[in-house]
């Protein structure tokens, strides 16, 4: 695991950056610089006054950088060995190299800016020493993003085919897309499924096929939204209450006391409770208890007959 950088070498770096960064933006007001390298403002004039007393050897008036920002506002002359940005270290590289193919996958039928992509990721290779061949893969198919985005604008219901991991199913759906989020680094729809009648969240990254629908759109009322189809089911637990918190999304999980869970899945409360494997304990609902025993005797059934 890579450590944290010390203090020094991250100031260090701030200070070679700031050369050529106020070189390129003569006049800049001291506040903006320092909210452009996310430090405060007394941080940024501690930095400027250390700058304002480096330069070249011999170290006298004609060596030191001619640095002003008494006024608030910054200009830097007499820096020419310093006025080009630093040389990108190789993890800096790949992070480029990435982002640019990233960027490439993006694009429709642009081969220019593709070409110019392929170009630029060549050079920066070459430059470091590295190879060009990096691809960053995107979970989710820009061209899916951009479906739904459309249909966002201009309240389209969309027809998807999609990967159910809870019942390891694909399933034909239709839905009213409401909204896009990102939570913890993965991109769910948040939609109305005219199939289940009901408020559905879909991971992006599942959605196998997507299009219009040629089903005239239907407006979804606010009311109808409001725990729509949501399955609730209390559970006690007997063991292991962080890994219990955790699992159900829960702010606390108390042994031996009686909770209340929900989800827009049965299958997901069901499989829950099977990898809890007897630190969860659904109490009710009693249909969703019978059908949890009835899996777990098919399965028992199963592993006695081999």
């Amino acid at each position: 695991m890579a450590k944290n950088r010390p203090a020094p070498i991250i100031h260090t770096e701030r200070l070679l950056a700031l050369v050529p960064y106020i070189s390129a933006h003569q006049g800049i007001a001291i506040a903006d610089l320092a909210k452009a390298f996310d430090v405060t403002t007394s941080q940024m004039s501690a930095d400027l006054t250390t700058l304002w007393m480096c330069g070249l050897p011999g170290y006298t008036a004609l060596e030191l950088m001619d640095l002003s920002f008494e006024s608030g506002f910054v200009t830097i002359r007499n820096a020419p060995t310093l006025k080009s940005p630093r040389t990108l270290n190789v993890e800096e590289v790949i992070s480029l190299l990435l982002g640019l193919d990233l960027i490439k996958e993006s694009l429709a039928d642009n081969s220019q800016i593709a070409e110019s992509i392929s170009r630029l990721s060549k050079r920066l290779s070459e430059k470091a020493g590295v190879s060009a061949n990096f691809r960053a893969h995107d979970p989710v198919s820009s061209t899916v993003r951009a479906e739904i985005e459309n249909a966002l604008s201009k309240q389209q219901t969309l027809e998807m085919t999609y990967h159910s991991l809870y019942s390891d199913s694909f399933t034909e759906r239709r839905i009213t897309p409401l909204e896009l989020r990102v939570e913890a680094g993965i991109e769910y729809l948040f939609a109305y499924c005219h199939n289940a009648m009901a408020f559905r969240i879909f991971r992006l990254d599942r959605i196998q096929t997507l299009k219009v629908s040629t089903e005239k759109a239907v407006t979804i009322e606010t009311d109808t939204l409001k725990n729509a189809g949501e399955v609730s089911a209390h559970i006690s637990f007997a063991s292991r209450a962080r890994l219990m918190k955790e699992r159900f999304g829960l702010d606390d999980a108390p042994l031996d006391v009686k909770v209340q869970v929900a989800s827009f899945s049965r299958q997901w409360i069901i499989r829950s409770i099977f990898a809890s494997a007897g630190s969860a304990r659904l109490v009710e609902p009693v249909e969703l208890g019978d059908e949890i025993t009835e899996k777990a005797q098919l399965i028992l059934d199963r592993y006695l007959a081999h």
